[in-house]
Order: C-alpha cells, then sequence, then structure tokens
C-alpha cells in the first residue's frame, strides 16, 4: 500500500550550472578574446604598421578552438585553466621530485622541523 510519487520536476533545475554562451562560446572567455585581440591588433597596427592589424584576427581561431572545445561540456575551458594552474605550480614547486612525480600538499610540516621528527620516535610512556 505505500503509493511513491516521483520526484518534482524543476523547470530551471538543469540551467542553473551551465555558462551562458553566444554561437557555442562561454560568454566571458568570448569577451576576453574579443578584447585581447583587438587591443592587440589596436597596439601592433599603431605601432608596426600594416600587417599588426592583421592581429585583430587571431581572436577567430582562437575562438572556434574554444567553441570547439565547450561543444560538449560548458565547463571545459574552468577545468583546462585548473589542469594549466596545478601543472605549473608543480612544475615551479620543486617537490615533485621527492613524491614520484605527483605533488604532495600538507597542511602541517612534517619533516621540516626537527621537534617534529623527535615527536614520532620518541619513546611513549604506557601507564
Amino acid at each position: 500500500m505505500t503509493d511513491e510519487q516521483p520526484p518534482e520536476k524543476y523547470i530551471s533545475y538543469n540551467g542553473l550550472g551551465r555558462s551562458p554562451m553566444i554561437w557555442g562560446i562561454p560568454y566571458m572567455v568570448g569577451l576576453a578574446i574579443m578584447c585581447l585581440s583587438l587591443i592587440g591588433g589596436l597596439l601592433l597596427g599603431t605601432f608596426v604598421g600594416g600587417l599588426g592589424w592583421l592581429f585583430a584576427l587571431i581572436g577567430v581561431p582562437v575562438a572556434l578552438f574554444v567553441k570547439m572545445l565547450c561543444a560538449n561540456d560548458d565547463k571545459a575551458i574552468q577545468i583546462l585553466m585548473l589542469e594549466v594552474k596545478w601543472s605549473i605550480l608543480k612544475a615551479l614547486s620543486g617537490n615533485a621530485k621527492y613524491h614520484g612525480g605527483t605533488m604532495a600538499i600538507a597542511p602541517t610540516t612534517y619533516g621540516r622541523k626537527l621537534k617534529n621528527v623527535k615527536r614520532y620516535f620518541k619513546k611513549t610512556v604506557r601507564g
């Protein structure tokens, strides 16, 4: 005699986690690509000359790459930026060579201070 009801469906639930897109390109990424390519083209066109104006067109293949990258997952750019961030951090930290190519992050200073090392080898008193 149990009457199981299907879960309620909300209209906006599926769209809350999505990033806004224009022509398949995330809005803020597209804005950054457009601004950087136009400012770069303006500066190079002013100081270099006629060929510098072509730099403004560099945003087109970059935007097409972003569109292709975000075709299946609108958060692909954020995932890519996290991977780049941690790869750079791993390369600059120098910790990876001690931990088999992985980056070890610990909240304490294990092994850095002599008193912490001595604490592990201290004989425990049992009563």
